[in-house]
């Protein structure tokens, strides 16, 4: 019994350090969401079509976000911009934004 416990944990330490290296000290993906307990997303991090996002949210009935969206976007010719969203139930309330 104390064998298996010990090769199993080994096992486990051998996983953990090939995550770690996999890693290389840095996450990269297009989408994070941070979810609260009931498994609710309340921050979502997004990047792509060359914009990042920021939207601190709240759910609400048929899935209408009411929230705040910052970015910052790329566009076409090399301008970029960059804004706030403040949405209420689904629709965008009011926009800040420099071009």
């Amino acid at each position: 019994m104390a064998d298996e416990i010990e090769t199993r944990l080994r096992a486990l330490e051998v996983s953990l350090e090939l995550l770690r290296a996999a890693l290389g000290g840095e996450i990269r993906t297009r989408r994070l969401a941070v979810v609260d307990e009931e498994g609710v997303e309340r921050v979502v991090l997004g990047a792509e079509a060359r914009a990042g996002t920021v939207l601190v949210r709240l759910p609400g009935p048929a899935g209408r976000t009411t929230g705040m969206e910052l970015y910052a976007a790329e566009q076409d010719g090399g301008q970029s911009e960059v804004g706030l969203y403040l949405i209420r139930d689904g629709d965008v309330v009011c926009r800040w934004g420099e071009g």
